[in-house]
């Protein structure tokens, strides 16, 4: 698992221990909006990514001591693993025209950890490296896609420190966003193309913060205490969905660029992992029935 994966999971799994031991998994509250349950496997996910035509979402799974890719089929509920390839893979995200996916490839050299971004062709499964470890070591991943699919950000620590980037698809330098001590992590490109989410430390817990994909115009979006991860764009922009445990749980909420997060979920489970489908429901993670699967949500402007 990546560093900052093992520094997320490190600040999460004692919150979810805790919450598996000492706390009911309930089943829908009165309170929560329609939820629909996609898996039923019970094996630890992460990251889904609904696909631009709805019919499908990708995601990682931990079927025993690593992490792979799966694309599950929406209608006839069929899962098939992605590659063949042994090392973790993780963080999937679909294309804007949905013929391809970018991801995280965590494979080992020199005996050392070593991640990197790649992209994966749907149709003959074609792995392609795209930002790769140049003279020392390091760890590249959490890709995202620009609107017009001809760029991506992603996070690197070749410069020691993680931060962000964004990079060309064909040729060019990388261009670094941050440089700050802080961690930075998670970018989400908004659907205009002018904004890029992401999360950091840099005020001291996990907060959601804006930049502009040139570099500038670096703005706070969350203010609260404890986490606020995992920032995903609405289809119409207006708004970003995150993972925080501000109430004292993991939960999904929802909040406008110009105004108040709401907790969207409203369960004493762990709901983490926020994405949109194509039609404006919540994708996520959860155990509120046991294991953890996947499950989708309306909120209110989808209703």
């Amino acid at each position: 698992m990546s560093r900052i994966a093992h520094r997320v999971m490190s600040t999460i799994q004692p919150i979810i221990q805790w919450l598996v031991v000492f706390l009911p998994i309930t089943l829908l509250s009165a309170d929560e909006p329609d939820i629909i349950r996609l898996t039923s496997d019970g094996h630890f996910k992460q990251r889904p990514h609904w696909s631009p035509d709805g019919q499908s979402v990708v995601f990682a799974k931990h079927p025993g001591d690593t992490i792979f890719l799966y694309l599950r089929d929406l209608k006839s509920e069929q899962d098939e693993r992605l590659t063949t390839h042994q090392s973790p893979e993780y963080e999937a995200v679909f294309s804007p025209d949905g013929t391809s996916l970018l991801l995280s490839f965590d494979k080992q050299t020199l005996g050392k950890e070593d991640i990197d971004i790649y992209r994966l062709n749907l149709t003959d499964r074609k792995l392609t490296p795209l930002a790769t470890t140049q003279a020392t070591l390091s760890h590249e991943e959490s890709p995202c896609w620009s609107p017009d699919g001809k760029q991506f950000a992603f996070t690197s620590t070749r410069h020691g420190n993680q931060e962000l980037y964004v990079a060309n698809f064909i040729g060019g330098d990388w261009l670094r966003l941050t440089t700050d001590a802080a961690i930075d992590a998670h970018p989400a490109w908004a659907p205009d193309g002018k904004t890029i989410a992401f999360t950091t430390n840099r005020w001291g817990d996990l907060e959601i913060a804006l930049i502009n994909p040139d570099g500038s115009q670096l703005r706070r979006l969350t203010r609260s205490k404890g986490l606020d991860d995992y920032p995903a764009w609405s289809p119409d922009g207006r708004h970003i969905a995150f993972t925080s445990n501000r109430d004292g749980n993991l939960e999904i909420y929802v909040q406008p660029l110009d105004g108040p997060a709401a907790n969207v979920t409203r369960n004493e489970s762990i709901d983490n992992f926020p994405t949109w489908t194509s039609t404006g429901r919540i994708g996520f993670v959860s155990n509120r029935d046991g294991g953890f699967d996947l499950y989708s949500a309306t909120w209110p402007s989808s209703r």
